[in-house]
C-alpha cells in the first residue's frame, strides 16, 4: 500500500442534540472561528441521524478535516484545546452552541490508500443526498487489513450500486474500530438492500448479485461488532447537497389519497 508524505487526519464526533436542535446546531457549524484559522479543522460534512436508518437520535455527526500537515496538524488542534482554551477559544461560539448539544464522542481517524481526502472528493465530484456511515468492530491488529479488502473488493462492489466512499479510515485511539462512509442516495440504498435480501433468498424484490453475499463472508472474517446507520447531510459542505427539499404535509397526503385510490 502506497502511503502519503503525511497522513490524512480527520476528527469524527458523535454529539448529542437537545430535541430539534440538529438544524440550528449543524448550521451554528459555519460559525466556528477554527475555520478561520491555517491549517486547523476544516468542516468537511455534518450529518443528522436519519431516524428511520437506524442508530441512536437525537445526534449529528461532525467529520473535521485536520489539515495538510498530519500530526503536526493534529498537534496545533489540540495545543489550541489544551491549556490556551480556558482564555483565547472558549467563548460565544461554544456557549451559542451548549443550547443544541449536551456532549458526545470523538474519534480521531486516519486514512489509508485509496480513500480520498477532501480534495479528491471535490475535485472527483462526489455528492451525495443519503450517507450510510458504518462503526464497526475487528478483531485487534486487523484494522489496516480490513482496509485494504474494502478498497480492493468492496469499494468498487458498493460504485455499482451508486455509493461512492468518502471515508476509508483506522480509528487510531484503538486496535479495533474503522469508519466507513459512504456518499448515495435513496434509490440506490433501497437497490442494494433489496438486491442482498433477494440474493439471501428473503424476498423477490431485487436481482440475486452472489458478490454482496461473498463480501458478507469475508467481512465476518473480521467483523466482531459495530452499527451501520444512514445520515442526511447538511447541505452546503464538500459532499453535500446544495440545500435542503421543499416538502409539505399536503403534498404526502396527496399522495396517500393517489396511491389508495390506484389500490382499489
Amino acid at each position: 500500500m502506497a502511503y502519503r508524505k503525511t497522513r490524512d487526519l480527520y476528527l469524527y464526533e458523535v454529539v448529542d442534540i437537545v430535541g430539534q436542535g440538529q438544524y440550528a446546531y449543524m448550521e451554528h457549524l459555519w460559525q466556528d472561528p477554527v475555520q478561520r484559522m491555517p491549517e486547523m479543522n476544516s468542516l468537511q460534512g455534518a450529518f443528522y441521524v436519519c431516524a428511520y436508518g437506524g442508530g441512536r437520535w437525537p445526534q449529528v455527526i461532525n467529520i473535521w478535516d485536520i489539515g495538510s500537515r498530519g500530526w503536526e496538524g493534529w498537534a496545533r488542534n489540540v495545543d489550541r484545546l489544551n491549556l490556551k482554551r480556558r482564555k483565547a477559544f472558549y467563548g460565544d461560539w461554544w456557549d451559542e452552541a451548549a443550547q443544541w448539544r449536551t456532549g458526545g464522542f470523538d474519534r480521531v481517524c486516519g486514512g489509508v490508500p485509496g480513500s480520498p481526502d477532501t480534495d479528491e472528493i471535490a475535485e472527483q465530484g462526489i455528492r451525495g443526498s443519503l450517507f450510510v456511515n458504518e462503526i464497526l468492530q475487528l478483531r485487534p491488529g486487523t484494522q489496516l487489513e480490513f482496509l485494504e479488502r474494502v478498497v480492493e473488493q468492496r469499494k468498487p462492489l458498493l460504485a455499482e450500486y451508486g455509493h461512492r466512499a468518502t471515508g476509508l479510515w483506522q480509528v487510531t485511539g484503538n486496535q479495533h474500530e474503522v469508519v466507513l462512509i459512504w456518499a448515495t442516495d435513496i434509490p440506490s440504498n433501497t437497490r442494494l438492500r433489496q438486491n442482498l435480501d433477494t440474493t439471501l433468498g428473503l424476498c423477490e424484490e431485487g436481482e440475486v448479485d452472489e458478490r454482496l453475499v461473498e463480501w458478507q463472508r469475508v467481512s465476518a472474517g473480521y467483523v466482531t461488532g459495530g452499527d451501520t446507520h444512514v445520515m442526511t447531510p447538511l447541505p452546503r459542505t464538500v459532499y453535500g447537497p446544495e440545500d435542503w427539499e421543499d416538502a409539505s404535509l399536503d403534498d404526502w397526503l396527496e399522495q396517500a389519497e393517489s396511491d389508495q385510490s390506484a389500490a382499489r
